[in-house]
């Protein structure tokens, strides 16, 4: 990926984490049923874990927008979307079909019931998948130069990725 697409990326999807981050802590501050439910995989209220989900898809878009490193953007994209995915995984192995990913936002939005929850889960994948595709390529790069004996290119990779 050209690194004026990996900037469109990381932008892109800091401003998607924000807009379900608002969305989450509208919901949690609602009076919706399902604010009062434990959740059945991980046995907290689904209001604090709204709050909780709604706090690191604040933080990651900061650290995406802020750090130059881009290895360190893709491994932070990389972990919180594989922590949702194992979260939606996890809630289909116990056969859990329920996701307040966008609280009570997802009820106003004018789409099929389900199918913005499916394109969260969609958008998640493609996340995980660039960003290890992003991992793999700064680590082998810089791998590559170790291996080659390029010295002043390494050096100029170790501070790309700082």
């Amino acid at each position: 990926m050209k690194l004026k697409d990996e900037c469109w990326f990381f932008k892109s999807a800091a401003a998607l984490l924000v807009v379900t981050a608002f969305a989450k802590l509208y919901s949690a501050g609602g009076s919706a049923r399902i604010l009062r439910i434990r959740d059945a995989l991980l046995h907290v209220g689904y209001r604090p874990l709204m709050v909780l989900a709604a706090l690191l898809e604040i933080t990651i878009p900061v650290f995406l927008l802020r750090s130059r490193s881009e290895l360190r953007r893709a491994l932070a994209l990389l972990w919180l979307s594989a922590n949702f995915i194992i979260y939606h995984f996890g809630n289909y192995l116990i056969g859990v079909h329920l996701c307040p990913c966008l609280g009570q936002l997802a009820d106003r939005l004018p789409l099929p019931r389900g199918l913005g929850d499916i394109a969260l889960q969609v958008l998640l994948l493609y996340w995980l998948v660039v960003s290890v595709q992003s991992v793999w390529r700064v680590w082998g790069r810089e791998r590559w130069m170790r291996f080659t004996g390029g010295g002043h290119r390494a050096a100029g990779v170790s501070a790309a990725m700082r």
